[in-house]
């Protein structure tokens, strides 16, 4: 290829590009300045893969503002990510023959449709009009018509399993990157194979591929060899091979000014950084997150260049850092195993797979929950005295309480499969009736007419007829231990926090299950509404964080974490300002500022400083108080809402679980698991 076709190729494939930007309203034109001159192309087209041009990239790209992030469901592993200019976004489902599609800014998907066995890579033309998905052990290539979402056609190459994909910046040619036959090249019009580079000249298990955006070289990974081999695209020479001692390298990418190559580690878990200019210099390395094998996999660069998202397999994160210094910008939880990364062309948009079972979304996108509303709460509440405390003797593992407005109290008692009654004022409780097997939690309808009862390993919730102490009704969930449960404010959403499979939607009414919430981790431990906003707070009590789900779509928008905590529950204040968290491991009290949006939150000593001790958190009712029970201490501690000063300390001995105020106030119920319930007034 001449340097200036080359060249000319490379101008068009940033004409093309434009089409995003000037949907999102920005001014560019080719042939005028911010795109590179036809001089500059050619000049870089000429420049050696040895020593490849630098030049400024086009302006116009931004980067994910990070204020949104969505966790969309999708089935059958989700794992590569390919967006045109214009927004269609492509996943595959590696699992499922299949990939999903989305049109950006919107975040839901199509029904999956049919791209060929084990799609793990999948790359859009630069008219995105077809998309090209690496089916890796048939040894082929399918083409997909973006227009209809049909399969049009396939390419096949003649041995090995095509591990992942690239396509030419001009479109026009495929290069099939395989296990152990080195890298097949394909006419993406003929869809004819018409040329190779041995394995000899690459290497084996060829993992990841980029191009330099203005001089004509590609970069591949032999990944378990530790390098990265330089392809002339002029003749097909391999003209460098890089070694890295002790790396297995999964993937590339190259800087938009084309100065920079950087790749990822995923033995060590590090970001490898060449500075393409410096000849054969040996690459800078940066630790990513936890330093474990098979973490740190794909790295990208945003389209203004100014960031790198990193992702890690076995963190379950996002590492966000500066492109130039490398420092840390941010870091998006997405839990699960995100694998690749894609940006729309304006740069708004991040795209990633998580082969967990769901996509993540950052954008700037508004949502109810950020910041959400804050208002003054109900009058009429109060704090219980402090002045009595009432000991009532109750078997079978007392746990979980929830208090009607009327003041019927259900204790349910986790050991004896049963719950009991207490109508407050009175504290005798009432002959202990079935609800279902451990009977880990309870809420009452805001009517008061029903009490739901989450049955922990049966999967199952117990729906119990207030007025006669019977079950009536169960709702289950497909798989997993529930955990907990949270009802909506209106009564109408039944929420089952499970182990390992997210948070099952259910309507109350007619007790199926209308959706999923996955994403939010694993042990979903605590659960919390706000009381003005859609907005709903999950805690993953062993991944120490807490994500924020907006109610109006179901998805994920933030999640915050906190290293080295373990969060049991959540409390939002009664004027929704602030979100409570207990951390069990720690035994502290997380304090965040939710208008603010604060990412990282107070934290304040609950009791002895040791694990498994700070347990549940409630508000009471007049907005003034906090309630943290201590499995550990044997106490309730009482503190001042706003200032987090100690006022007090309820001794209940045994190990207190959960708290519950009447609608008053007048009245706090806390169940010992050690066979008592606790009446503090």
């Amino acid at each position: 290829m001449s340097a200036a076709v080359w060249s000319t190729r490379t101008r068009t494939m940033w004409c093309l590009l434009a089409g995003a930007a000037l949907i999102s309203g920005l001014v560019l034109a080719c042939g005028t300045d911010p795109w590179p001159t036809e001089s500059s192309l050619l000049a870089a087209a000429l420049r050696s893969c040895d020593a490849p041009a630098v030049v400024t990239p086009p302006r116009g790209g931004g980067h994910p503002a990070l204020t949104t992030q969505e966790a969309v469901p999708l089935d059958g592993t989700p794992f590569a990510v390919a967006i045109s200019s214009t927004g269609v976004t492509y996943v595959t489902q590696a699992h499922a023959a299949s990939a999903a599609r989305a049109d950006l800014p919107s975040t839901s998907f199509s029904t999956p449709f049919s791209v060929g066995d084990l799609p793990s890579q999948v790359r859009m033309s630069p008219d995105g009009r077809t998309a090209y998905v690496g089916n890796q052990d048939s040894q082929t290539i399918t083409y997909v018509d973006v227009a209809t979402n049909q399969v049009v056609g396939t390419a096949t190459v003649p041995a090995g399993s095509i591990l992942t994909i690239g396509l030419s910046l001009d479109g026009k040619r495929l290069y099939a990157l395989t296990d152990f036959f080195g890298v097949y090249i394909i006419n993406v019009r003929s869809r004819d194979v018409i040329d190779s580079i041995p394995a000899a000249n690459t290497g084996s298990l060829l993992t990841g591929i980029a191009f330099h955006p203005f001089t004509p070289c590609m970069y591949i990974a032999a990944r378990d060899e530790g390098k990265v081999i330089t392809i002339d695209l002029r003749n097909g020479q391999v003209v460098r091979t890089t070694a890295v001692s002790g790396a297995r390298i999964q993937n590339v990418a190259v800087s938009r000014d084309g100065s920079t190559l950087f790749a990822t580690d995923i033995e060590r878990s590090e970001l490898l950084v060449w500075d393409l200019t410096a000849g054969d210099a040996p690459p800078k390395e940066y630790p990513v997150g936890t330093p474990v094998r098979r973490n740190a996999f794909d790295v990208a660069v945003t389209p203004d260049n100014a960031q790198l998202y990193v992702s890690t397999l076995a963190d379950g994160k996002v590492y966000v850092l500066d492109r130039i210094t490398r420092a840390l910008v941010d870091v998006i939880v997405t839990a699960g195993s995100p694998r690749y990364i894609a940006f729309n062309s304006a740069g708004t948009h991040a795209v990633i797979p998580n082969e967990f079972g769901w996509v993540t979304f950052v954008h700037a996108g508004a949502s109810a929950c950020a910041p959400p509303t804050t208002s003054t709460p109900p009058a009429g509440g109060g704090h219980p005295a402090l002045a009595t405390q009432q000991t009532v003797p109750l078997d079978g593992a007392p746990f979980a309480v929830a208090i009607s407005s009327a003041g019927v109290t259900y204790v349910t008692q986790s050991l004896a499969a049963a719950a009991a009654r207490a109508d407050l004022p009175s504290t005798s409780f009432s002959t202990s009736f079935p609800v279902g097997e451990l009977p880990s939690q309870v809420r009452m309808s805001p009517d008061g007419r029903t009490a739901y009862v989450g049955n922990q390993d049966a999967g199952t919730i117990t729906y119990v007829d207030v007025a006669t102490n019977h079950a009536v009704a169960t709702a289950a969930v497909p798989a997993g231990s529930i955990l907990t449960i949270g009802l909506s404010p209106d009564g109408k959403r039944l929420y089952a926090l499970t182990d390992f499979y997210g948070v099952y939607v259910i309507d109350a009414a007619d007790r199926t299950v209308v959706d999923h919430i996955a994403g939010a981790g694993s042990i979903l431990a605590g659960v919390a509404f706000h009381p003005f906003s859609p907005c709903m707070y999950v805690a993953a009590r062993d991944e120490g964080r807490v994500s924020t789900v907006d109610l109006q779509t179901d998805h994920i928008v933030r999640t915050q974490a906190v290293a080295g905590a373990r969060i049991q529950n959540v409390a939002v204040s009664l004027d929704g300002g602030t979100l409570f968290a207990t951390d069990i491991e720690r035994s502290k009290l997380l304090v965040w500022d939710l208008p603010s949006g604060a990412a990282t939150p107070l934290e304040y000593a609950v009791g002895t400083a040791e694990s498994r001790n700070a347990f549940d958190v409630a508000v009471t009712p007049d907005n003034a108080q906090l309630y943290v029970s201590t499995l550990a201490d044997g106490k309730v501690f009482v503190f001042d809402r706003v200032t987090r000063a100690l006022l007090g300390t309820v001794a209940t001995g045994g190990s207190p679980r959960y708290v519950a105020f009447d609608a008053a106030g007048t009245t706090g119920v806390i169940p010992n698991e050690f066979g008592w319930v606790d009446f503090v007034r």
